[in-house]
């Protein structure tokens, strides 16, 4: 009898010996093919150690009628370059800013004008006529009416200021008088109705104050110059939101793999939980064995439950950021990346080069310059009015007149009449301080914005040489990381042999996978943290690195 129950429990101890053998050489197999063990950091893309799920996302997704999209990184960016509601607000500011040029432009274009009226008077009788009554002798007085005086002008004018600051008026001034009566005693006109027309030129040009084409363009110069700073403020937003798509990306794929581990977590404790209880009925285990992988596979599916959880959080930021929720629907779509969440090395990173192409690219230092740029713009501006004005004033004119309108123009070529002056205005206010107080003010804007850009460059240059130190470091925390991994996995099949021999309980074994998970998880996150801190490089250097999204973005100006 104690023969037979000793070749029971042998064969029984041979069983579960075979099983958990089985199933540490498929979790083994699984991971001797990992890339990850095999290859150190400066190897090819490594793909962290996490046991492949029975369905694909797809398929999975498919047999439950889900809809979903499967999306690349780069696929991601583009979406988000195309989509992104901040990225087409940005794109807008440069356009804005454009027609302030335009607006600022208008002030040399010419304005033509044209004037007309019409008028009566009625004069009141200021004289009279006295004569003698040829029978009497006696004076006789009369009054002489007031004279009645029906006008018309027609005025077109053409105005312009040019860019030298000098501006012109040209007038064709045309006018037709009726007088009634057209004599006066003995004085008689020469034609009445008379039809006048008298073509005038004037012309100012400043010598001092507002002279040149420097200053009477400033303020265009300014509109130019936030048109520049408009566009690498919509660069900026372009860099930021492919960080933002690069970090929640991996962020949604680290979620995933977490699932999956953690899935895979619950599964060897649901496997141990059975053997335990063919133990337990075989009397090769005490009941309380049960007790632990019981609660263990409890705790484990209270953390799929919120793995679940983030997985659906990441999924919605990403499609925030992607803009794809336009309907209530949209939200339902399930967002599967077709990238995996692997360690891609990159050549030896130099701080120097780095931060030499992060003073080339960087919007916000570009930003910094141009407003220097404008700055120095109204510096010189505030500097011309310094000056006194003296002006040059000119003016000419020819008239003549005749039956009518026509001859009165024809007759203009006769110049019977004609008008011409030269001469200079000078003004300049006594004390000046409005424009030594501004140019003050422009000197000391100047020099605040080269402190802030020497601020930013110091800025730049310690997020640079952060972002090197960090992929440095995660580097070899994704090294580390793997180790730890293999050396859980090593420790968890030890612990389970000395488990099947007597040596160890239930407690341990699941300690041990509690840690195997928590170090796959580990892993992950550190692949994960390793990407995201190569797309912060890229962000802070400027750089974009996807086929044919362009390394630089300039917004189309109209």
């Amino acid at each position: 009898m104690k023969r037979r129950d000793g070749i029971l429990t042998s064969l029984v101890c041979l069983t579960g010996v075979c099983l958990m053998a089985t199933a540490m050489g498929l979790l083994s197999g699984s991971l001797s093919r990992n890339p990850l063990h095999a290859q150190p950091i400066s190897s090819p893309p490594m793909k962290p150690s996490v046991p492949p799920a029975e369905t694909s996302p797809a398929d999975a997704a498919a047999q439950t009628g889900q809809r979903w999209l499967a999306l690349s990184l780069q696929d991601a960016v583009r979406l988000a370059l195309q989509q992104n509601l901040d990225i087409k607000r940005e794109r807008l500011s440069p356009q804005i800013a454009s027609t302030i040029v335009d607006q600022e432009r208008s002030i040399f274009d010419p304005l033509i004008s044209l004037a007309a009226n019409l008028s009566q008077t009625q004069a009141l009788p200021e004289n009279q006529l006295v004569t003698t009554e040829p029978s009497t002798g006696e004076p006789v007085t009369s009054t002489i009416a007031g004279v009645v005086s029906k006008d018309a002008e027609v005025t077109p004018r053409l105005q312009q200021t040019i860019p030298i600051g000098g501006f012109y008026e040209l007038s064709f001034i045309n006018t037709a008088s009726d007088l009634d009566p057209a004599s006066s005693g003995a004085v008689t006109r020469i034609a009445n109705p008379r039809h006048e027309s008298h073509l005038t030129l004037s012309f100012t040009q400043p010598l001092l104050r507002d002279f040149g084409i420097q200053v009477n363009t400033t303020f265009i110069r300014q509109a130019q110059k936030t048109t520049a700073i408009a566009e690498q403020q919509a660069l900026q937003a372009v860099l930021d939101i492919i960080f933002v798509v690069q970090q929640r990306y991996w962020e949604l794929l680290f979620r995933l793999r977490e699932l999956d581990a953690r899935l895979a977590s619950l599964k060897l404790a649901e496997q141990f939980l059975a053997e335990n209880k063919v133990k337990v009925e075989l009397d090769v285990l005490p009941p309380v064995e049960l007790l632990q992988a019981e609660t263990q596979v409890k705790f484990r599916q209270g953390e799929i439950v919120t793995a679940k959880a983030a997985v659906q959080t990441a999924a919605d930021l990403l499609k925030a950021v992607l803009n794809l929720p336009e309907s209530e629907e949209t939200w339902h779509i399930d967002i599967r990346p077709t990238d995996g969440l692997s360690v891609s090395p990159v050549p030896t990173l130099s701080e120097d080069e780095q931060l030499a192409l992060a003073l080339n690219n960087r919007p916000d230092l570009a930003q910094s310059q141009l407003d220097i740029e404008s700055r120095l713009i109204q510096r010189n501006f505030a500097r011309n009015q310094l000056l006194p004005r003296l002006d040059l004033i000119s003016s000419g004119s020819l008239s003549a007149f005749g039956g009518d309108s026509l001859e009165g123009a024809e007759n203009l070529q006769d110049t019977d009449g004609y008008q011409w002056f030269v001469g200079i205005q000078i003004e300049y206010p006594l004390g000046n301080r409005f424009a030594r107080r501004r140019l003050q003010q422009r000197n000391l804007e100047i020099e605040q914005g080269l402190f802030d850009q020497r601020i930013l460059k110091i800025v730049i240059g310690t997020e640079v040489r952060q972002a090197v130190r960090d992929i440095r470091a995660i580097g070899e925390r994704v090294t580390i990381t793997q180790a730890t991994t293999q050396l859980a996995e090593r420790q968890l099949e030890g612990e389970q042999e000395k488990f099947e021999i007597g040596l160890s309980n239930s407690f341990q074994v699941l300690q041990l996978q509690g840690q195997l998970t928590a170090a796959r998880i580990d892993e992950l996150l550190t692949a994960a943290d390793y990407n995201t801190a190569l797309a912060r490089l890229d962000q802070i250097t400027g750089t974009v690195r996807y086929g044919d999204v362009s390394t630089r973005f300039k917004p189309t100006q109209r």
